[in-house]
């Protein structure tokens, strides 16, 4: 039905009487522990610089990592299509902002008849044509315009903590495998030693049998020993190659750069290195959770689920549109002609009244996809806790593990110094010098992994934690939202 309305009505009334069918958006209370179980000390502590830095890579001091991030985020496919998505959730935003303003068209016609115009039949011509203007404008009553528009910036906060979380993913991928192949590579040097040490003792062992000094079996074992350490060899460089092609599809940049990268010589000194990761305490886990990207686009989410309800809800409510046409209209016929302007103004009201419970139905779905956003937000909080834990534990056992690995690494090393002045000595043969040999190699891969695995522990909490620029202040909320 249509309800025109006189020029001197009030429209001011209608327009700022439009009301909100639910409260606002109110983040959901979330169960966020007070303390990180595995934090150092048990205590949380203040945050320290390196995890105030976006470029929060570069505090492992590795020239490798650095390149192969540079190169990894110059042109990355997953980034564009991040980018891309956060694109489309903007342009959405532009529709939904412009339903908001008044939509101004222009509307034209020309026609031309023919007819009779006298009994003699002469023929007579007419020629009408119109131009004009048409603005249509919907008044938000209920505020679905605005709860859409509301929905849609809440989804360009969702779509560009995604592309902050992939991007984190990317580096810390990145940085992950850089250190992993860094430790495979000296793994594999020191497996390349012991394969050197073994073949020494075959030899030795061989010409042991022939002059009679030991039993077939010990040759077999020798033989077993230096087979196994060949197979566990040949596995380790499988693993090295593995890791390579991951540096190259993450970064770009081909298999033979990668290794002359991994190849080079950390910035001060000439020796095999491992990264070692700066010494950094962790925020509240209040701070750390509610800046976490996946934790950000799950409340963003839900954010704009919760403007989905009032939206659903206002559908089903009766909806006033403003249209005005102003056109202007010319006539000849007859030789003669004739303009004349024409222009109205309206209202018209339509809504539903019934739709065999449809209305109801979008509703209930909205409220239950809403619920659904917040059982995700939960999820995500508990992942990233449970991940953050872990990354926290890892470092911490290889916090440990580097003070063992070095005490053993200790004690191998001069073991095998005083054997190695014994054998010079000919107190002791070098059957016994190859066995101390091979002892300072395990523990040389004690060290390794552990050191490994504390630089990679590192970079799995900064990834979860991601750069504190990242992080907005959000309150508390006063109380929960909760679909009606």
């Amino acid at each position: 039905m249509a309800i025109f309305l006189r020029a001197g009505m009030a429209l001011p009334a209608i327009l700022l009487g439009a009301c909100a069918l639910q409260p606002d958006y109110r983040r959901p209370a979330l169960d966020l522990p007070a303390a990180w179980a595995n934090g150092l000390g048990g205590a949380p502590a203040p945050e320290t610089a390196p995890m105030d830095r976006e470029d929060w890579w570069s505090q492992l001091d590795d020239p490798a990592i650095d390149q192969l991030v540079s190169a990894g985020l110059s042109d990355n496919p997953t980034l564009a299509e991040a980018a891309a998505r956060v694109e489309q959730a903007q342009a959405l935003v532009t529709v939904r902002d412009a339903g908001k303003m008044p939509a101004v068209g222009i509307e034209g016609s020309a026609t031309r008849t023919r007819g009779r115009s006298n009994p003699s039949g002469g023929a007579s011509h007419q020629t009408s044509a119109a131009l004009g203007a048409r603005l249509s404008w919907e008044i938000d009553l209920w505020r679905r315009v605005r709860e859409g528009a509301t929905a849609a910036r809440h989804r360009v906060g969702a779509r560009t903590a995604d592309a902050r979380s992939a991007r984190l993913a990317i580096i810390g991928d990145i940085a992950d495998t850089a250190i992993a192949l860094r430790a495979c590579v000296l793994t594999q040097a020191v497996r390349d030693r012991d394969i050197a040490s073994r073949e020494t003792e075959l030899t030795i062992s061989r010409v042991r049998l022939a002059l009679g000094s030991i039993a077939p079996v010990a040759l077999a074992t020798a033989q077993s020993n230096l087979a196994a350490a060949r197979t566990d060899r040949i596995a380790q460089e499988e693993t090295c190659l593995r890791l390579i092609d991951a540096l190259v599809a993450l970064s770009g940049v081909d298999s033979t750069q990668v290794r002359s990268l991994i190849a080079g010589h950390p910035p001060h000194g000439a020796e095999p290195w491992l990264p070692i990761p700066p010494s950094s305490a962790l925020a509240l886990p209040a701070i750390v959770l509610l800046g976490n990207p996946g934790v950000m686009a799950a409340e963003k989410e839900a954010a704009a689920r919760w403007s989905d309800v009032a939206v659903a809800r206002a559908e089903r409510l009766p909806r006033i549109d403003l249209a005005a046409v102003l056109t202007g209209q010319w006539i000849r016929a007859l030789g003669s002609d004739t303009s004349f302007t024409t222009n109205s103004f309206g209202a018209t009201l339509s809504g539903p009244l019934f739709d065999g419970g449809a209305g109801a139905g979008n509703v209930r779905w909205a409220q239950a996809a809403y619920r659904e956003a917040v059982a995700q937000l939960s999820l995500a909080v508990r992942t990233t806790i449970r991940d953050i834990e872990d990354a926290l534990a890892a470092r911490q056992s290889a916090a440990l593990r580097i003070e063992t690995s070095r005490e053993t690494l200790d004690s191998a090393r001069f073991a095998l110094d005083a054997n190695m002045a014994r054998w010079r000595a000919g107190a002791i043969s070098q059957f016994e010098l190859e066995d101390s040999r091979r002892q300072f190699n395990r523990a040389q891969q004690g060290a390794i992994a552990a050191a490994a695995d504390r630089a990679r522990a590192w970079v799995a909490l900064m990834r979860r934690i991601g750069p504190a620029a990242d992080q907005p202040a959000l309150p508390k909320p006063e109380s929960e939202s909760k679909p009606q």
